[in-house]
C-alpha cells in the first residue's frame, strides 16, 4: 500500500506542506465511531505525516530525520507511516511534489493575470518569493534539505525546474534557446537557495527587483528591464550600490 494517494483534507488543498501543525486538535480523528470513511481517515493521516515531515526535516535536517520523529510529530504509529510511504524519501517526494504543484499553480495564475510578459514574470516571482517567505519550513525543506535526499527526490527537483520553462514561452518573445531559459531559471534558483542558506526566509521578497531584472535582461534588453531596478546610488564610501524599487 506504500505510495497510495490519500484524500486531502477539505479546504486545505492549497496549503503548502508544513504550513499547519499535524497535532492540531482539529485534525485529530476521534476514537470509536467517527463517521469517516476509511479513505478519508487515510487521507487525513497522510496529510498529517507530510506536514510533520516538513516540520521535522526543516528543524533537524534530513540527515537527522527519522521515521520515529515523523510519526511522533504526526501523532500516528509507524504502521500508519508504512501504510502510506515505503521510506523517508518517498514521504519527502510527496511533500516536495505537493508543494511545487501549489507554487507553480499560484505563479501561473499571477503570470496569466498580468498585462504583459515582463509584468507576468514580475508577478510570478513576487508570488513565489512571498509564498516561500510565509512558509519558511517548506522553503528550507525544498531548497536546502532536498540536496541531502535520495536520487528520486533530487531528480524531482530537476524535473520541477524544467516546468518553469513555460514562463519563457510567451508569443510576444522571439524564440529563446532552451539552454538560455534553463540558465535563467537556474540562476534564480541559485539566488534563492543562497538566501535560504545564509539568511532568513522572511527576507526572500527583497530579492524581487534583482531577480526580475535578471530574468528580463537577456530577453528584452537593459533598457526594457531597467524599470525593475534603479540606477546605482552612491554609498557613504563613495561606491555605487543598486537601489531596489519598492
Amino acid at each position: 500500500m506504500a505510495g497510495t494517494t490519500g484524500t486531502p483534507e477539505t479546504g486545505c488543498a492549497d496549503a503548502l506542506p508544513g504550513s499547519r501543525s499535524a497535532l492540531d486538535p482539529n485534525r485529530a480523528i476521534k476514537p470509536g465511531r467517527h463517521g469517516l470513511s476509511p479513505e478519508t481517515v487515510a487521507g487525513i493521516q497522510r496529510e498529517r505525516l507530510i506536514d510533520a515531515f516538513v516540520h521535522v526535516v526543516s528543524e533537524r535536517g534530513f540527515a537527522h530525520t527519522t521515521i520515529s520523529g515523523v510519526t511522533e510529530g504526526a501523532g500516528v504509529t509507524k504502521k500508519t507511516f508504512y501504510a502510506h510511504f515505503s521510506d523517508l524519501d518517498e514521504c519527502f517526494l510527496a511533500a516536495y511534489q505537493r508543494g511545487m504543484d501549489i507554487l507553480l499553480r499560484r505563479m501561473t495564475e499571477a503570470y496569466e493575470a498580468a498585462p504583459s510578459w515582463p509584468d507576468g514574470i514580475h508577478a510570478g516571482l513576487r508570488t513565489l518569493l512571498a509564498a516561500l517567505a510565509r512558509e519558511p519550513r517548506f522553503a528550507r525543506a525544498s531548497l536546502v534539505e532536498v540536496n541531502a535526499a535520495g536520487q528520486q527526490v533530487r531528480q524531482a527537483r530537476i524535473d520541477n525546474l524544467l516546468r518553469f520553462r513555460v514562463f519563457f514561452a510567451d508569443p510576444s518573445l522571439p524564440p529563446v534557446p532552451v539552454s538560455v531559459v534553463d540558465a535563467i531559471v537556474g540562476g534564480i534558483y541559485s539566488a534563492i537557495h543562497v538566501q535560504m542558506e545564509t539568511g532568513e526566509a522572511e527576507e526572500l521578497p527583497s530579492l524581487l527587483p534583482s531577480l526580475t531584472y535578471f530574468a528580463l535582461l537577456p530577453l528584452v534588453g537593459r533598457e526594457a528591464a531597467s524599470p525593475t531596478w534603479r540606477r546605482p546610488r552612491l554609498t557613504g564610501c563613495g561606491r555605487s550600490a543598486p537601489t531596489p524599487l519598492t
